[in-house]
């Protein structure tokens, strides 16, 4: 399974083999190796190829579309690429010195609808993608930098990925969500609704489609989300539809039919719809399953308590988390995801969830919202991504556990303009089974935090886990977050698969690089750790006082100075916040002399 902590980034990295060397020919009006012209751009090769912009004052702006989060390409460079054969194929500028920025086109077009796929600081602040594309059709490929200033000589690779080895199963679409009537719980109106997913084979092998009571089969959870106010919070989860037979479609290609139900042909697709998805007979319990290993028991739901009202076994989100008039410039995410044991077996379980955004409609008359998908599916990637999808201060990295399973973990650090630095953090379980129980943040001397939370999602319908709040301390230079303790207490609440839980707190330090704790809930084997640490933005060293204005570490004449020259202006020296250098920031400047 599991060996090491990769950032995303590496994993693309690594699949960007640079073989061999190519350098394209400019086109008219261009730089050497490529051109700020679309329609007259040099074609890509596979392998190296060599692309200089520092002469190009050419630059793109691009939709907020497909990962591109709005971004605007300086210095742009474009390229052709015309793939012989179908597949995925990586693009990548990891080996660049300065911060590039990287998109696939289906045309010259930056329309939306033209925009595939985009990339920032993906690798450092490189940039590296991957995308399937259709033999003998030909893509336009943006290069350029990050900023007005970013640009020079880089190579941009090109490279195919091959399928996993074995069977590999993806979500290829999320098609439908049904809703069903709304229940009051605990005084609270609350929905239930289904998403449809069609599966994919991309593997070398049939994946495995035995109905139980043969567990040979996948195990489908699904979520919902909402990205609000600079935080992906999961808002809704459901169990998992249990898989009993499997068409042979073409969704995600040519499919290559295993004649039978029984098994998945390379290749091929199987759509369940949201119906399906939701039928409350054949969904099953999360706490049955092991996500590492795709394992769970032939009977399912023993010991469970039977179907009961509408809302019972789906997804239940609660009203307020849906309620247009409560959301105001929300976004909301459908997830679906894919366990079995055969594709975990080959060590093809790290892509197996897709998300795909949908709109909040009218409420209907059993209570419940219509729901409808917008955009496109983004394939093999787990609702996380998202976040950095739509905000590009976001920096994601995964956290793979020895001989287990997958963590991903995103955050991002925002200026609140008074002198305090917001840190938010969002960690997803992919597929762990040993789960999360505690997560830790290093906090220097001196550091004021405050407003720190949490947040978690509650299980439904009999499963066993307890609802308890992580608590929140601050001790050894450290702010923890902790939960359960599994030898005490093994259905305490732990970030278990296919779960989102939110850290946050205010603090009077700029971020620097530092590294985060995810301790580890269940017992590993022998020698196995107990914790895992990612590279993450933590408060600095030296807390900042937002009336030292020149960053001396000390408030004095130098200060006042610089304070009265911004004097009846917008400047930086408006401490209190109000969009107006006067006699309040004055005051506020003298109070903080030292």
């Amino acid at each position: 399974m599991k060996s090491s902590i990769l950032a995303t980034s590496f994993v693309l990295a690594a699949s960007a083999l640079m073989v061999g060397q190519f350098n394209a020919v400019a086109g008219e009006g261009g730089t050497a190796g490529g051109s700020t012209d679309c329609a007259s751009a040099p074609a890509l090769s596979i392998g190296n190829n060599s692309f200089d912009t520092s002469g190009s004052t050419v630059s793109v702006a691009l939709p907020a579309a497909r990962g591109c989060a709005g971004h605007t390409v300086f210095k742009a460079n474009y390229f052709t690429f015309t793939p012989s054969t179908s597949g995925t194929y990586v693009f990548s500028t990891c080996g660049t010195s300065w911060d590039t920025r990287l998109a696939v086109l289906s045309s010259c077009s930056t329309a939306a609808a033209a925009v595939l796929q985009c990339s920032d600081d993906s690798c450092g602040y490189q940039a590296s993608l991957s995308l399937a594309l259709s033999a003998n059709t030909t893509y336009r490929v943006l290069v350029g930098g990050f900023g007005a200033a970013d640009g020079g000589v880089g190579a941009l690779s090109v490279a195919t990925q091959a399928a996993g080895s074995g069977a590999d199963v993806i979500v290829g679409d999320l098609v439908g969500i049904s809703n069903y009537a709304a229940v009051t719980v605990n005084g609270v109106s609350v929905g239930a609704y289904a998403i449809g997913t069609t599966s994919c084979n991309i593997g070398t092998a049939q994946l495995q489609w035995f109905a139980s009571p043969d567990n040979r089969h996948p195990f489908i959870p699904q979520n919902m989300y909402r990205l609000r106010g600079g935080r992906l919070e999961q808002i809704g989860m459901g169990w998992g539809k249990h898989g009993f037979t499997a068409l042979q479609g073409t969704v995600c290609g040519s499919c290559t039919s295993s004649g039978t139900g029984s098994y998945l042909g390379i290749g091929c697709s199987d759509p369940y719809s949201s119906g399906l998805n939701g039928s409350q007979s054949g969904l099953g319990t999360r706490s049955e399953v092991n996500a590492a290993t795709g394992v769970f028991p032939g009977t399912i739901n023993v010991g469970m308590p039977t179907a009961g009202t509408s809302i019972h076994r789906r997804i239940q989100v609660a009203r307020p988390d849906l309620d247009p008039a409560l959301n105001a410039g929300a976004i909301f995410l459908a997830e679906g995801h894919y366990i079995a044991q055969d594709d975990a077996a080959a060590g093809n379980d790290d892509n197996n969830c897709s998300w795909r955004t949908f709109s909040v409609g009218s409420l209907n008359a059993n209570g419940a919202y219509n729901l409808t998908f917008t955009n496109a599916t983004q394939r093999q990637q787990p609702a996380i991504h998202a976040w950095k999808t739509f905000d590009a201060s976001v920096r994601l990295a995964n956290v793979d556990v020895p001989g287990d399973g997958r963590f991903a973990v995103a955050h991002t650090v925002k200026d609140n303009g008074n002198g305090t630095w917001r840190y938010e953090y969002a960690i997803q379980n992919i597929n762990s089974h040993r789960s999360g129980n505690s997560f830790s943040i290093p906090v220097p001397a001196g550091v004021t935090v405050t407003n720190a939370g949490f947040k978690d999602i509650d299980y439904h319908s009999g499963d066993p886990y307890a609802p308890t709040n992580w608590s929140i301390g601050m001790a050894s230079g450290r702010i923890t977050w902790t939960g359960a303790d599994f030898a005490n207490a093994p259905n305490g609440n732990a970030l278990r698969f296919a779960t989102l839980y939110n850290f946050w707190f205010d603090a009077s330090a700029a971020p620097v690089d530092a590294n985060g704790t995810l301790g580890l809930f269940r017992p590993g084997t022998a020698g196995a750790p107990n914790w895992m640490e990612m590279p993450l933005r933590a408060p600095g060293g030296q807390p900042t006082n937002p009336a030292d204005l020149n960053g001396d570490g000390q408030v004095n004449a130098d200060d006042l100075g610089e304070l009265l020259s911004q004097w009846g202006t917008k400047g930086t020296a408006d401490l209190n916040g109000d969009n107006w250098v006067d006699g309040i920031d004055l005051g506020q400047l003298l109070g903080a002399w030292t």
